[in-house]
Order: C-alpha cells, then structure tokens, then sequence
C-alpha cells in the first residue's frame, strides 16, 4: 500500500503532508488502492469504480505572488490532468472521478483565488463535456476546507469521510501529518495480515478443497458406473441418509451421506460451490481449521434432518454451507471484520450463500435442515476458531509485556 500523490509542481511541506495523509485515510479506511495515473486511488464495488486523483498545487517558486505565468501553468495542467482521466479506459459499467486538489495558501492571494477557480472550472467543464461523473475539489489544508467545484455535495460516503478526517487534522504541522499517514498505512497493514493464516499451516496437511473434489467425483463416477452395469448403485444404497437406518445402527451415513450425490448436475454445482469457497478461505485458515469447518457443518446438517426429517438425504451442499457460515462470520463478528471485507470481492459470495438457503424454502426436495444446519454448524465452528485465536493473541500479549 504506497502513498503517492501527483503533483502540479513542488509543493510545500504541509500541501504534500495533507495530501499524503488523504491518501493514507483512502487506502486504511475506504481500502481504495494505488491507481495507474501519479496521484491515483481507485475502489471496485460490485460493477462500478470510484476514482481518487491527489494533486498538489504548491506556492509560485519565485516565493512571491503568483502572476500569469502561473496562472496560465495551472490552467494547462489543469487541463492536461482532465485529458489523462479522459483517456482511461475501466471495463465497469459506472466510473466516479474525483480529482482533489491540495492548494497552497500563497497561491491565493493576488488575483490567485480567481485564477484557480478559473481554471478549476474549466477543467470540470471538460470532464463533464466528455460525459464523464466527476468532480473537482479545491482543498485549502491550512483552513481545514474544501469546496467541490460543481457545487454538488461529494456524493461518496467515504471519500466525503477520508477527506473530511484529513481536513480535522489541518492543525498538526507537515511532519505530523506525514508521519500520521504512515501509521495509518502501517496499522492497516497489520490488521489485513493479522487476518490470514501462516503460509506453512495452509500447506500442512492434504489440501481440503483437492481431496473433496476428487472424493467426489471418483465416487459418482464409480456409482455411476457400477448402476450401468447392475442397474442400482450399491454405493447410494449403502451411504445414502436413512433415518430408519441410522437409528439402526448404520452410523456412518451421517458422514458418507456427503459424498454421495444424485446426478452429475448435483455433483457439478455442488463442486463448483466448494471450489469457489474453498479458495476464497483458503487463505484465512488453516487446512485442519478448513476440515473441522466443512465436516461439522455438513454432520450437523445431518443430525439436524434426522431429528426434523424423515426423507433420505444425500449431497454435500450442507458442509459445503458450512464454509458459507464461517464466510459470513468472518463478514459480520470475526476480527477487523471491516478489513476482511475489503481484502476481496466478498459480497457476491456471501450473497450466493444467502440465495441457496432462502431458494430451498420455496423449492420441494431440497434439504433445508442440510442446508441450514450445516451453514450454523459452520458458522459456530468459524466462531469457536475465532475465540480461540483472540484468546491466544491476548495471552500472547500480556506474555510481552
């Protein structure tokens, strides 16, 4: 996560000192990341893009007021920056640009006021008139204000916060702003590397998402075969859940259940499911963590059909559902959840999960207490997980000191 910020020319100490710690607020707090352009922060939400550019106009180098060559040099580069946006191409369907400007106060003065919103308009115009959603705002860090050019409220939530947070800031010197900026960056470091499980405990073990997915497919391939050849297929008949069976004795349906699946379309959806989550939390936890997830979320599914249902039962939806359930607790109550949510493209995952659950109370012959009890069973696995690593950090801790 770098800070960088294009300037118009050199700027002063306290111009470069807001505008770093903007990008700091932009980077920690909205998780927007470095762009292609000098000064450029750019955010992905779904099918859109939020576009920050930070540039600095910085006080005459003559030390005096500025005059028309200056003012003519902010007008072309001014220009020039609106071109460069211009000519970005983004494969998203609805583009926001917002390019800040950090102006020295000497800049100001002497006719210098005029000139800037001149040339500030000038540049909005030709953004607009290339059809681009943009704006121009003309930040002053020694009065802690901005002024959006188009006179429209900044419609971003959190770019409004990130520079609004800046702006409270516009009391502490240059060198305090740069170094606030770099423990803005520094923290939210740590916190996104906090969230990942070490490389070596990811790759102890046999990879869960490997080991399922052939699993599977070898077993239906092999039922499938066995029922062209005898017509039944012995491995559903002796794994399928069966209640009647279970209660019997036949204990081990409860698990082989999971890896038995009706039709090929069963079997791809399922795996395409579990290959999806499984490399998405992949990077979260451990193998053995991923395994205990996965298979007591899909036994919990399970027990919960066979205390409620007497249907029988097979697929390996409800373990899957059960790393959909420490996906959503990572979501909502696991550690800097915030920070985990914007390490990837979460929601549409999370909201795929959600669809599967609610598809199955409106649609006969899904197994909702497999579904359900496998997304809590996961869901409080993911949790049990949680509390233990907090209490081992805390004690950890208080070790140190």
């Amino acid at each position: 996560m770098e800070i960088s910020t294009g300037n118009v020319s050199t700027g002063a100490d306290k111009c470069k000192g807001t505008a770093s710690l903007l990008a700091a607020n932009l980077i920690s707090d909205a998780f927007f990341r470095k762009a292609s352009t000098p000064g450029g922060y750019a955010l992905s939400e779904y099918n859109s893009v939020t576009y920050v550019e930070i540039g600095i106009i910085a006080a005459p180098a003559s030390g005096g007021a500025p005059g028309e060559d200056d003012f003519q040099v902010w007008k072309t580069t001014i220009s020039n920056l609106a071109d460069m946006l211009i000519s970005i191409t983004v494969k998203k369907t609805s583009v926001n640009f917002y390019i800040m400007f950090v102006i020295d106060p000497a800049c100001r003065i002497a006719g210098g006021e005029e000139a800037l919103r001149e040339a500030l308009s000038l540049g909005q115009k030709k953004l607009e008139a290339a059809g681009m959603i943009a704006d121009m705002i003309d930040i002053d860090p020694e009065n802690g204000t901005y002024r959006v050019v188009s006179g429209r409220k900044i419609g971003n939530r959190k770019v409004r916060s990130a520079l609004e947070k800046t702006l409270s800031a516009s009391g502490l010197s240059a060198d305090e702003q740069l170094d606030r900026a770099q423990n803005t960056v520094n923290e939210s470091r740590q916190k996104i590397r906090s969230l990942e499980a070490s490389p070596e405990s990811r790759t102890r073990g046999p990879s869960l998402l490997i080991f399922l997915i052939v699993a599977n497919v070898l077993i239906f391939a092999a039922g499938s075969f066995m029922k062209l050849r005898t017509g039944t297929d012995p491995l559903v008949n002796f794994g399928i859940q069966d209640n009647a069976k279970i209660f019997a004795g036949e204990w081990w349906r409860l698990i082989t259940s999971m890896f038995l699946h009706a039709d090929i379309m069963h079997l791809v959806s399922n795996m395409l499911f579990l290959f999806m989550l499984g490399r998405t939390l992949n990077r979260y936890y451990t193998n053995l963590q991923l395994w205990l997830i996965y298979f007591f979320g899909g036994i919990a599914g399970n027990l919960l059909g066979l205390a409620f249902s007497d249907a029988l039962s097979l697929g390996a939806s409800g373990a899957i559902m059960g790393l959909g359930g420490a996906l959503l607790y990572r979501m909502t109550l696991g550690k800097n959840a915030k920070e985990f949510r914007r390490t990837g493209n979460f929601s549409w995952l999370a909201t795929s999960v959600i669809f599967n659950l609610a598809y199955g109370l409106f649609n006969p012959g899904i197994d909702n207490y497999g579904h359900f009890g496998g997304f809590f069973g996961g869901f409080i696995v993911a949790l049990l997980i949680g509390i233990t690593q907090n209490s081992r950090s805390s004690a950890a801790a208080d070790t140190d000191t």
